[in-house]
């Protein structure tokens, strides 16, 4: 995901239920370091503090590790280097299933964008033998994941249900507080969302995905 606070929003739920079922990782690529409306503030003290904060949310769904690759904010698309970086931890950690940013949804961040296209370009990457030669010499060999879920997606093909875990994702969502007041309203869009996309399912609350076998 491109910010510290973006897997919750998108997904929290699911979050919450894969992480009973096994390991989670957060790739985390950009610092969120503009992430602040304060004009006073320092984006050396936000992006501190955001990481601090994408830490415990993420402590708090039982994921196993949050990776930080540090990139500055606003600027993923000017990165060359990520979509490398993403194949080598494809490789590295070879998961199942793979959820990053729908890159055509009609609302989005530049940066959200820019992360959806720079992952599924490590995937390919990840997955065929004659990409980049040097990560074989540091023993990063070809993986294959088995899906691709794109969220938040206005075409949504799959859904969780987060029935369940729904409370737990706004209590997650909660622990970003540096950025809750640049989200108003925001219980109010979360929910409204989670029975849009539950609806779907037939759920009471549920999480929307564009899926893709891979």
């Amino acid at each position: 995901m491109a910010h510290p606070d973006d897997p919750e929003l998108a997904c929290g739920g699911s979050i919450a239920h894969w992480a009973e079922n096994g390991e989670v990782y957060y790739i985390i690529v950009s610092c969120g370091e503009k992430g602040s409306w304060d004009k006073d503030s320092s984006p050396l003290v936000v992006a501190k503090r955001r990481e601090e904060e994408a830490t415990r949310a993420a402590q708090f769904l039982d994921v196993k590790k949050v990776i930080f690759l540090r990139h500055p904010d606003g600027e993923v698309a000017t990165m060359k280097t990520l979509k490398l970086e993403i194949a080598a931890l494809i490789r590295k950690l070879r998961p199942h299933t793979i959820v990053t940013h729908d890159p055509w949804y009609r609302h989005f961040h530049p940066d959200h964008r820019a992360t959806a296209l720079a992952v599924i370009e490590g995937i390919m990457i990840a997955r065929d033998w004659h990409f980049y030669p040097f990560l074989l010499e540091i023993g990063l060999k070809p993986y294959r994941p088995k899906e691709l879920l794109l969220t938040i997606t206005d075409q949504p093909n799959h859904v969780n249900n987060i029935t369940e875990s729904f409370n737990k994702k706004l209590r997650a969502i909660g622990i970003h507080r540096s950025q809750l007041a640049q989200l108003p309203d925001w219980k109010k869009h979360v929910h409204n969302r989670a029975r849009k996309d539950g609806g779907l399912g037939g759920y009471k609350f549920g999480e929307g995905f564009y899926k893709l076998h891979i």
